[in-house]
């Protein structure tokens, strides 16, 4: 029973421990391809509906086209794999009452299988939103739409606890709606990220402000002497401690082992004294310990003032009783009998 305890245990910190990694996911930037002949028409008629043409260029994907892509990035310290998460353009998916199977149904699943799921502290993933899920795992089974909004949705691999979701407006070509850190508010917000400030798989950067703490470390100590009096501080700190911690365990050792020094003397003590006046009542008693003679005494009183036996008379009676045992010709044998012969 205790077995099955502590393993139900720990499928549930297990269980925990995924949810918990799951909500680090966040969308941090979102790119809408806009194909080479809608931005003259668009320019034209004031529209962008027209067929699918050569997209304008960007991030390219493993065939080397640049479709619409949505970078995720793994916000905490530790890795986590986005593997069985969905993705999702469906604004349905939204109903609660959807059961996860239906909501299932709306999304594009994040295969496993694939190494470059497994995110590590701060890295980032893109998904390239063409609709063509044969081409590999970052491919989804949707699309964004130019010249409009675009809703997208990071949901777990139960397909009811929703990670991260957004809208992104309607951006100019070239253009992507990214996430960055702004320090005066000390809070992320999103922005609508110029052509050169777009940062697909890396960090994203618009001025003075990044969520890369270690592109910031760089910029403000360039030659790592900060880092290096840093890092000596630390090694040298964890040495003074430990000199601390083995002096003062040391001690307590050494206390310890003089105090059993002490007791052990002090036994040694007690032990001689004992002896000495054993000895000294050995003597005075003809070598019988007084111990004797106090429980002897002890015991005559306790049967004296106990009253354990009857009062005697003090008289001895002796009266004599007849009895077949006492008869002398039972003791005797009978002489034989001497018959003559005639």
């Amino acid at each position: 029973m205790k077995k099955y305890v502590l393993f139900t245990f720990a499928l549930l910190s297990t269980a925990a421990a995924m949810a918990q990694g799951a909500h680090d996911f966040k969308i941090n930037e979102v790119y809408v391809s806009i194909p080479a002949c809608c931005q003259q028409k668009a320019a034209e008629a004031d529209s962008i509906d027209c067929p699918t043409a050569g997209p304008v260029a960007g991030y390219q994907d493993e065939y080397g086209e640049t479709p619409s892509w949505i970078e995720i990035a793994n916000t905490s310290y530790t890795t986590h794999d986005i593997r069985n998460c969905y993705l999702t353009t469906n604004r349905a998916v939204l109903n609660e009452e959807l059961s996860a199977p239906e909501r299932i149904a709306m999304m594009s699943l994040i295969p496993k299988g694939d190494a470059r799921t497994n995110l590590a502290a701060k890295q980032r993933i893109v998904f390239f939103a063409d609709g063509k899920v044969n081409r590999g795992t970052l491919h989804a089974n949707f699309t964004l739409t130019p010249g409009q909004e675009n809703f997208i949705a990071l949901y777990d691999g139960n397909g009811v606890t929703l990670l991260d979701s957004l809208t992104v407006p309607v951006l100019e070509a070239g253009h992507s709606y990214a996430r960055i850190y702004n320090k005066e508010k000390d809070a992320y917000e999103w922005i609508d990220a110029t052509p050169d400030q777009v940062t697909p798989d890396a960090p994203n950067e618009i001025g003075s402000n990044t969520d890369d703490k270690t592109a910031e470390w760089k910029k403000n100590d360039p030659y790592g002497i900060a880092m290096a009096i840093i890092a000596m501080g630390i090694v040298f700190g964890c040495l003074i401690l430990l000199f601390v911690f083995f002096h003062i365990f040391g001690w307590v050792l050494n206390r310890l082992a003089k105090l059993k020094r002490v007791q052990g003397i002090k036994q040694i003590h007690e032990a001689g004294e004992k002896i000495v006046v054993m000895a000294k009542e050995g003597a005075e008693t003809k070598g019988i310990e007084m111990e004797n003679y106090v429980a002897a005494i002890g015991l005559a009183l306790h049967e004296y003032m106990g009253n354990m036996h009857d009062i005697e008379s003090g008289v001895l009676t002796i009266e004599h009783h007849a009895s077949a045992w006492e008869n002398k010709d039972h003791m005797l044998r009978h002489a034989p009998e001497i018959h003559h012969n005639h």
